[in-house]
């Protein structure tokens, strides 16, 4: 018999993929169709975390850094991102969402929300309330020191935004 830490943890990793694969059926079905999940990720990445480099970008989205460099430089090709030289470091090139890059992600954010809301609408409020609790205690969980976010702790140091403790609806789902 398993127990309650190892159920818990099968149902994580049982579900997780599955909201996943619902969100990016949605997100490449909306408005915006293009743009992929890694792409949406990068942007909604990009947009929280000011000072933010490829090397950044890779270990958020899990690619290598040549992958993680096309895809970058489809988002710039597409001017939805930007690629600036760091004024403090000029051998530093940091990224950054253009005024459409922003636009964009905000229409695929907005679409997944909309997706989540009407999925879990039907859940009574003790449930929805019961996995917003589970979602920050995860959260939390996954945010401590040695969690794999370390890699991308150093934006912090550079001036730059990493989501921690309690978050507004839009960074819980924008971590994705």
């Amino acid at each position: 018999m398993s127990s309650p830490t190892d159920q818990c943890a099968r149902e994580i990793i049982d579900v997780i993929p599955l909201i996943m694969r619902v969100i990016r059926a949605e997100v490449r079905s909306s408005r915006f169709p293009e743009l992929s999940l890694p792409e949406f990720r990068s942007l909604a990445f990009l947009g929280r975390n000011r000072g933010a480099t490829l090397g950044d970008v890779a270990a958020h989205v899990g690619m290598a850094a040549p992958s993680a460099s096309k895809l970058i430089e489809g988002l710039v090709s597409s001017q939805l991102v930007t690629r600036e030289t760091d004024s403090i470091d000029r051998r530093r090139v940091v990224l950054a969402l253009t005024p459409a890059g922003k636009r964009r992600y905000q229409v695929a954010f907005d679409t997944a929300v909309q997706l989540l809301d009407s999925r879990i609408s039907g859940l009574s409020d003790d449930v929805k309330a019961g996995i917003a609790e589970s979602m920050h205690a995860l959260r939390n969980v996954f945010s401590e020191p040695g969690s794999g976010l370390d890699r991308i702790a150093p934006i912090a140091k550079r001036g730059g935004k990493v989501p921690a403790g309690k978050s507004s609806r839009k960074k819980q789902l924008a971590d994705f």
